[in-house]
């Protein structure tokens, strides 16, 4: 039986919620599950997708619904490709450093513009229409990062202003940052986040002798024993990869949540996305038959904790 390649990946972040309020909300699911994707598959995004994504981002709070941003959303590619020849150009030692450079959006199919009032007081508005939708294109199955570095050269180099122009920015405005939005094509692991910066101010926790709160990337994280490493190992050791998708040829992501209890057994699994019902299947199965963990700590207590599992099936080439 073939194996699957797949990648593990915890939830980040200092939650105590109770598990329906985590993993039964798609709107935290699809926080949690969004990461800056910096590697796209060259198929542009559909015009449809663009403006719903446009749609979320214009429906952003904004101070006295001011609405004081402009957004432009780019599916020439003929633009991309022209600017990208401007800046390689102006900066062949960055390209030549990058073998898979296409365009300076990291290589993604589509940009979107955003802009804001030249004198930066409603920057904050513009960051959170962006953050609708980045958040939106995730929920669309696309990746998204917001770039800087780029708007530095547009803005400073005279022979990018052709861009500018096209971008028909109103008066007053600035170019603030791009989001490059595309089909990823990659899997970034969560990076760390620092749950010290979270404090709560009067605030105070009811206590049970039985404690079912759920923790997310506790002090002490829960963990496969031997580690994550020995967790894929085991996970491709036992995989069975269902015939029906080898023969159709269905590969993608099931991303799977589940609790791991005070104990290290495993409950309440259930799937969350899935490209085919028969993968569906089997990493459910994979998950209910994995060995106790290693649970998570709080303290000098165990504590039972979630885990997204986002479990990547793919054929390997023969």
């Amino acid at each position: 039986m073939k194996r699957v390649l797949f990648c593990l990946l915890a939830m980040i972040g200092v939650l105590s919620l109770t598990a329906q309020s985590v993993y039964e909300n798609e709107i935290i699911n699809n926080i949690m599950a969004r990461r800056s994707v910096r590697k796209y598959l060259d198929k542009p995004v559909e015009h449809a997708k663009l403006e719903a994504i446009a749609t979320a981002g214009i429906n952003a709070p904004s101070a006295m619904n001011r609405q004081n941003w402009a957004v432009r959303i780019i599916e020439d590619q003929k633009l991309l490709s022209d600017v990208t020849e401007v800046f390689k150009q102006e900066n062949p030692q960055m390209v030549e450093r990058d073998p898979n450079f296409k365009n300076m959006f990291r290589n993604a199919p589509n940009l979107i513009c955003v802009c804001s009032p030249a004198n930066g007081g409603n920057d904050l508005d513009a960051g959170l229409l962006c953050e609708n939708m980045m958040l939106a294109a995730q929920s669309l199955g696309l990746g998204t990062c917001i770039q800087t570095g780029p708007v530095r050269f547009l803005v400073s180099n005279e022979k990018a202003k052709f861009f500018l122009d096209r971008l028909d920015i109103p008066e007053g405005y600035k170019l603030l940052c791009v989001i490059a939005v595309g089909y990823p094509d990659e899997s970034p692991d969560a990076k760390p986040r620092d749950a010290a910066k979270v404090k709560y101010i009067g605030a105070s926790t009811p206590e049970t002798s039985k404690d079912d709160r759920i923790f997310v990337d506790d002090e002490f994280n829960a963990q496969f024993p031997g580690g994550e490493k020995a967790c894929m190992k085991w996970l491709s050791d036992n995989m069975q990869y269902p015939e029906d998708c080898l023969k159709e040829k269905i590969e993608g992501r099931v991303n799977v949540s589940f609790v791991v209890e005070r104990d290290g057994s495993i409950s309440e699994v259930k799937i969350k996305k899935s490209p085919h019902p028969s993968l569906s299947k089997e990493a459910e199965r994979l998950v209910k038959a994995m060995p106790k963990w290693v649970p998570a700590r709080h303290g000098n207590k165990a504590v039972r904790s979630i885990w997204l599992l986002p479990v990547i099936f793919k054929i390997p080439e023969s």
